[in-house]
């Protein structure tokens, strides 16, 4: 069968999305799109058509195709993930853009905290901007540590330690720039299959309002910053007053709610810079 054949199948069959249906015939065949586009008529063997068949199967049961693959695309790199790990998502680049804002000197020797720290995407695209900066990841889980220790390895980024450990517990020095993308779902909240049945809970859900993640950081974050701190934190749609409160009362001040590029407030930044 060729390639041209299987995708209109594939497509017409399963009613899924031509480009992930293209994604997934790629990786079967250990090729690129572009050649799919460039070699329609290359016939396809027997066990190449039946990995590709297994994989869509997959994709039909509602597995996220970065799931399927084992990796996603984060600003300017490419992360592996697993099932113990949060997939990066397009809205957390607003974290980047903010410290990037702020901190407008790539040269600078920043030290950067990662809590919660997944793949490791939000402190690892950093430290690829600011290649004089050092960072701490922390994650309590220890399988989505080793993946972002492979994703660091990947990219060749060794000015970073990772820990594993609750938010800020243990942690005995300062740094420059915090940045987290906590868990902030509500325990009750229904999700799509495609997110409650392929992230992990761990990092999904924070008691019943979703706010249990930050009273935690919040409460232990102050042993973390310097007179100049400034955090970072990626926030649920329409929790901005919530998480600024719960900051204010644990003395810190939010200078700039960031929206993503759906006009979602997404990123609420804090500063320590009153505290000492």
């Amino acid at each position: 069968m060729q390639i041209n054949e299987i995708i209109h199948n594939a497509i017409t069959k399963s009613d899924a999305n031509p480009r992930h249906v293209k994604l997934l015939l790629a990786h079967a065949l250990r090729t690129t799109q572009e050649e799919l586009i460039l070699k329609p008529d290359r016939e396809v063997s027997d066990i190449e058509l039946q990995e590709f068949e297994s994989l869509l199967a997959r994709l039909v049961n509602e597995e996220p195709v970065s799931k399927i693959l084992g990796q996603r695309e984060f600003w300017n790199d490419t992360f592996k993930v697993t099932k113990d790990t949060l997939d990066p998502r397009p809205e957390t680049e607003t974290i980047i853009e903010s410290v990037l804002k702020y901190f407008p000197d790539k040269s600078g020797n920043y030290k950067i905290l990662d809590l919660g720290t997944g793949t490791g995407c939000i402190i690892l695209s950093l430290l690829r901007e600011y290649p004089n900066a050092t960072g701490l990841g922390v994650d309590i889980s220890s399988k989505a540590l080793e993946v972002a220790k492979e994703n660091a390895h990947t990219l060749g980024i060794d000015r970073i330690e990772f820990k594993e450990g609750n938010w800020c517990e243990g942690i005995t020095h300062t740094f420059d720039i915090i940045v987290s993308n906590p868990p902030y779902i509500k325990d009750t909240e229904q999700l799509p299959d495609c997110v409650k049945n392929f992230d992990p809970g761990l990092a999904l859900f924070a008691g019943d309002d979703g706010l249990s993640a930050y009273r935690q950081i919040a409460a232990s974050i102050h042993n973390v910053c310097n007179n100049n701190t400034m955090i970072f934190l990626e926030i649920g749609q329409g929790q901005e007053t919530e998480v600024s409160n719960i900051f204010a009362a644990a003395g810190f001040n939010t200078i700039e709610n960031v929206t993503d590029l759906a006009g979602i407030i997404r990123c609420l930044i804090c500063s320590s810079s009153f505290l000492k």
